[in-house]
């Protein structure tokens, strides 16, 4: 099967102009075009998002291309689980307006695509405090006028229930023999947070 360069689109409403964006394609790619859909829904959650992700799977994607970082997302953590999950399949990704491609031709990821994804995981990693910090307060705030009915802040079953599950269990075991997080996302077919999420677990645990 000869792979193919795939080419995504996205526009946030049918009403927004996609010209730009479709003047870059070039005769025998495949194209993918999400129209009036927010780019803070999931890449998988969408119809040619979905579609793009599974024919990476099949094998028939030799590299994909987009306009800009930001038509493949708006959420940081579903940027970081899109990237992780097409550099599985050592297919890279070509942002036309940033200049970037994020694998080199040996599909080892490059050093501006290494700082680029740290800075969004460090980014999500900085909303998600600051999201918890809020929730954290929201229920303190209800436990005091006896309206909170969940669990206690602080309590660590939930923590403890998590790392029992099975595919926690698979993450901590290739964890603990050096498996690199791009093999185990395609190992066990898990997005890369999920991982980043186990082995902070595992670190608050130890």
């Amino acid at each position: 099967m000869k792979q193919k360069i795939a080419y995504y689109l996205r526009t946030s409403h049918y009403l927004q102009q996609i010209g730009t964006q479709e003047d870059k394609i070039e005769p025998g790619w495949l194209v993918y075009k999400d129209e009036g859909i927010s780019g803070r829904i999931d890449f998988e959650n969408r119809p040619a998002g979905k579609k793009l992700l599974q024919d990476i799977k099949d094998g028939k994607i030799s590299e994909v291309r987009t306009m800009r970082l930001e038509r493949m997302g708006r959420s940081v953590k579903d940027l970081v689980n899109t990237l992780t999950t097409i550099h599985s399949y050592s297919v890279p990704i070509h942002f036309i307006a940033e200049g970037i491609t994020t694998l080199d031709k040996e599909g080892k990821q490059t050093a501006t695509t290494g700082l680029l994804i740290n800075t969004l995981i460090s980014l999500s990693e900085f909303f998600y405090h600051q999201n918890r910090e809020k929730t954290l307060d929201g229920i303190k705030r209800a436990v005091a006028l006896n309206k909170y009915k969940g669990r206690v802040p602080g309590s660590t079953e939930r923590i403890n229930d998590f790392m029992v599950k099975p595919q926690v269990v698979k993450v901590k075991t290739l964890l603990k023999e050096g498996v690199g997080i791009r093999k185990i996302c395609r190992t066990i077919e898990c997005s890369a947070n999920f991982v980043y999420k186990v082995k902070a677990k595992m670190v608050e645990m130890a």
